[in-house]
């Protein structure tokens, strides 16, 4: 059994939670819930659970002042619930924490389950919480650290800012760094480019996006990018005048 505590300031949402768990994750043990920030530190100190089902925003805080407030216990797996993903979105899918939007439904917290199951089962480390804390903290900018998930030990965590570009690999996705290591991530790179779409990243063409940053110039012959480290990106014919506007807005 997953012993396991949730976090909500609305009863309401306490009660969903708690009879979803219980119909569709009998592997779920609910040995407490609270109703506030303060409450619920009080209450993971004393229950020491290995799961928290965790609000983000609550009359007296957020779900990160919980972590905050929880960093000296026996660490434990935490399950963001919220109808305000945008808010905190990069902070959050950065760091391969997992989210549930409300209204909840089976789908979501089925597969939220089983990803920490695994995680508990394998012994993964939680360093991306402090990774979560750490980006929290920062907000929107190229310094923050992204989680990329491994099939295999534990996940890799890379600065975003060292990224010169992505390329698809199957159902995976290879990260070219600025220091010339490729790191691959288990998961799609449709995921990484709808993720990046809104910061200071430009989709090339269907299966490669580049750090506008690392972009030393377009080549006057057949309109490639050419990046900082030599690399010749192709650019797709669609994209080539939407790319020079973006650079020159970037500059």
């Amino acid at each position: 059994m997953i012993k396991a505590v949730i976090i909500d300031d609305e009863r309401n949402s306490r009660d969903i939670i708690s009879l979803m768990l219980e119909k569709y994750c009998p592997q779920v043990e609910i040995v407490a819930t609270a109703s506030d920030c303060a409450d619920g530190i009080a209450t993971i100190r004393e229950f020491q659970p290995e799961l928290v089902f965790l609000d983000l925003e609550m009359p007296d805080g957020t779900g990160f002042d919980v972590l905050l407030g929880t960093q000296n216990v026996p660490p434990f797996e935490a399950v963001f619930v919220t109808a305000f993903e945008k808010k905190f979105l990069h902070a959050i899918r950065f760091s391969e924490v997992e989210i549930i939007l409300k209204p909840i439904d089976r789908e979501s917290l089925t597969t939220a389950i089983t990803i920490i199951g695994a995680r508990l089962a394998a012994g993964k480390s939680k360093d991306r919480y402090k990774v979560l804390l750490a980006n929290f903290n920062k907000g929107r900018n190229t310094s923050l650290e992204l989680v990329l998930p491994q099939s295999e030990g534990d996940d890799t965590t890379i600065t975003l800012s060292t990224i010169t570009y992505l390329e698809a690999l199957g159902d995976k996705t290879l990260f070219y760094l600025d220091d010339h290591h490729q790191v691959q991530a288990n998961r799609p790179f449709r995921y990484y480019a709808d993720l990046f779409s809104t910061l200071r990243f430009y989709q090339v063409n269907n299966l490669q996006m580049a750090q506008m940053s690392q972009i030393s110039h377009v080549s006057t012959e057949g309109g490639n990018v050419v990046m900082r480290n030599g690399v010749t990106l192709e650019v797709a014919e669609r994209r080539k005048k939407d790319l020079l506007l973006h650079l020159k807005q970037f500059k």
